[in-house]
């Protein structure tokens, strides 16, 4: 839909363009600015994410309503009835607006760019869901083994597959490499597997674990019938994929009340090393959200960033390419004057795992450090943390 719609845009003008004389430079750029509105608008106006209005209750599913209304999806991906998925429907049902309000925000930002990537690498773009169980959208989040970023990468596997991970730049938290590398993993799960339930569970314990599963229950090559033999974890991963795709679709939490308008976010490659506040103070805008987008970045500039990419919402980026040279230089920040990362030995790093009631004061307090120094060293950029999160602590 967003192809097509593109291809028609852009014929349309630019058979009106071929159709005049040859234009001066200043009615060409007026022209330019008015694809760039028109084009933006348009992608505007693609929901985040399709709508089919025929909610039922859901107390009184089965597996025939269920799967003559997920066939609507027309997905590749088997999406069938089972108990264990009834369970997570009921289970998201129940959650609060405030948790579907916030969801939706958190979608209208970053479903589109997720479509347009699994949708480039030929995958059903329902896999996004994923993305809500692993990290309720939140680039950020980090589980308690480690696990990082919008589709929760552990550190060894994500630099197995290419992501940059350094004092400077942790990809898992890019909108864009992560979302890249999560579509070649599941490209890699469905050449072993060519099924799209055992490539999911993959996701989520491992090619290997799935493997020993199929092994297990004499070479069955459903996933129903190896899910006894997976890790339990992986038990209830899939049926919660499937119910929150469900729920999205056919329930009440599949409208929100404000207009769903998708955020449209482009990816800028940038050469130089720039600070991000003043990228947005160039253009006006305002840093936080500039820096939301682009949390892989961690000291807010782009110093030993390798080619890590910009991802800024579509009128900005659009500006920034017209104006790139202008705005590095404004931007431009000098190496030497960054405060320099201190260097420990191992006798002298800490890894603290935050318990249940403690705080950042807390901890600060007990190693005798500050708060503003744990998150320099954590790359914490609120006072939130969770249970089980590790944190380095330098003495």
């Amino acid at each position: 839909m967003k192809k097509l719609s593109l291809i028609v845009l852009t014929t349309i003008i630019g058979i009106q363009l071929e159709a005049q004389a040859p234009l001066p430079p200043a009615y060409l750029q007026n022209t330019l600015n008015r694809i760039d509105s028109l084009t933006l608008n348009l992608l505007e106006e693609i929901p985040c994410h399709v709508i089919y209005n025929q909610t039922i209750d859901t107390s009184q599913l089965d597996a025939e309503k269920f799967e003559n209304q997920m066939h609507l999806l027309c997905s590749n991906i088997p999406f069938q009835y089972h108990e264990s998925v009834q369970k997570y429907i009921d289970f998201y049902n129940r959650l609060g607006e405030s948790y579907w309000d916030r969801l939706h925000e958190r979608m209208e930002t970053y479903f589109p760019l997720f479509e347009e990537v699994l949708d480039r690498h030929e995958l059903p773009t329902d896999l996004k869901y994923i993305s809500i169980i692993e990290s309720n959208l939140n680039p950020n989040a980090v589980s308690w083994c480690g696990a990082t970023g919008l589709w929760q990468f552990m550190p060894y596997t994500a630099k197995g597959m290419g992501m940059q991970i350094t004092s400077q730049v942790d990809e898992r938290k890019s909108i864009l490499e992560s979302t890249e590398t999560a579509c070649q993993y599941f490209m890699q799960s469905q050449a072993i597997f060519n099924d799209w339930l055992l490539s999911i569970a993959s996701y989520n314990c491992g090619a290997g674990n799935v493997k020993k599963a199929i092994r297990y229950s004499g070479n069955k090559s459903n996933f129903w019938e190896i899910m006894p033999y997976l890790p339990k974890e992986t038990q209830n991963y899939v049926p919660k994929f499937i119910a929150v795709a469900y729920v999205l679709n056919f329930t009440s939490h599949a409208q929100h009340q404000r207009n769903e308008r998708s955020m449209v976010l482009i990816p800028q490659e940038i050469e130089q090393s720039v600070s991000l506040p003043k990228i947005a103070s160039f253009f006006g805008e305002d840093s936080s959200s500039i820096l939301a987008l682009n949390c892989h970045f961690l000291a807010e500039h782009t110093y030993k960033s390798n080619g890590a990419k910009l991802v800024l919402p579509y009128g900005m980026a659009m500006n920034f390419a017209s104006q790139y040279d202008s705005a590095c230089e404004y931007a431009r920040i000098n190496p030497n004057t960054l405060p320099s990362t201190p260097t420990f030995s191992n006798k002298q790093t800490i890894t603290h795992t935050v318990k249940s009631g403690q705080t950042l004061s807390y901890i600060a307090r007990r190693y005798g450090v500050s708060v503003s120094q744990i998150k320099t060293w954590n790359h914490l950029r609120s006072d939130v943390i969770r249970v089980g999160q590790r944190l380095t602590i330098y003495r």
